[in-house]
């Protein structure tokens, strides 16, 4: 017998945008399609797979002060990115 309640099995990967702010930006432009896996991925896991495609990527992402965003929440690289979310990346901005 089948178990009705248990979602069927995903499959594949999904197109999701990657915004860069500040310094990010200067380096690696304002932003960058990846293919997400459907059952997401951490931070870090995001941060490779970007800079296996963007030559200045891993030492942009890298740098002192650069923090991530997953739907305009602050996030630690830990956290899980699921596709089609909005992800940010962006180094500290000064102001007065």
């Amino acid at each position: 017998m089948l178990d009705t309640l248990s979602p069927p099995p995903q499959t594949g990967s999904a197109n999701t945008t990657i915004l860069f702010f500040g310094a990010v930006s200067d380096r690696l432009g304002r932003s960058h399609r990846v293919r997400v896996p459907v059952g997401g991925l951490s931070v870090a896991g995001l941060k490779a797979l970007i800079a296996a495609q963007l030559p200045e990527a891993a030492h942009a992402l890298d740098a002192p002060g650069v923090r991530a965003a997953v739907d305009q929440v602050l996030i630690l690289d830990e956290a899980h990115i699921h596709p089609g979310a909005e992800v940010a990346f962006f180094s500290a901005f000064s102001g007065g």
